[in-house]
């Protein structure tokens, strides 16, 4: 169980294999945006919009391999 960092709830982080990406998180631009507790949990555990993927995610965005379809 996770945290969602707004309301202090505890979620199961975000499953893949279970989960639609599109109903918990959206892009602004290069970052990944929380839409549900599960989102934005999940973002906090594993530090989505950290510093390097941030950088990482513009460059490809230069290459016009950002966003991911």
């Amino acid at each position: 169980m996770v945290e969602d960092p707004e309301t202090g709830e505890k979620v199961l982080i975000f499953n893949p294999r279970q989960q639609l990406w599109k109903e918990h998180f959206r892009w602004d631009d290069v970052r990944v945006v929380g839409l549900t507790p599960t989102g934005r949990a999940t973002i906090d555990a594993l530090k989505i919009n950290r510093a390097i993927m941030l950088t990482i995610r513009a460059e490809e965005e230069l290459l016009g391999r950002h966003p991911p379809p």
